[in-house]
């Protein structure tokens, strides 16, 4: 009978590192180990699962500065422009939904 191997954490780690490399083979790696390819994703499961130990996160200060506010509202210019076979409507000047339902209504009554 068989005696059961141990293998150091380190090796372990080592064999699961190589194994995640890009272009790596668990059956590959396993073989170049002397391991079961089982035994490498048994481990696999154990150290890629455990979240890696991070740094304490840090505060950073914040500033919020607001911003200056106009001394005077822009004006809003806009322009409506409607054109049919043998007319063209223009409507200039501050175009709101108001002005656009007067517009509108205007023309579905003619």
């Amino acid at each position: 009978m068989a005696t059961r191997r141990t293998h150091s954490l380190e090796f372990k780690r080592s064999a699961v590192k190589a194994s995640d490399e890009p272009g790596a083979s668990i059956a590959g790696v396993a073989m170049a180990h002397a391991i079961n390819a089982n035994q490498l994703h048994a481990w696999r499961r154990l150290f890629l699962a455990t979240p890696p130990i991070v740094a304490e996160p840090q505060l950073l200060p914040v500033t919020i500065t607001p911003e200056p506010l106009p001394d005077q509202p822009l004006p809003v210019e806009g322009c409506i422009e409607i054109q049919f076979p043998r007319v063209r409507l223009s409507v200039r000047g501050r175009v709101d939904l108001d002005v656009l339902q007067k517009v509108l209504t205007t023309l579905r009554a003619r």
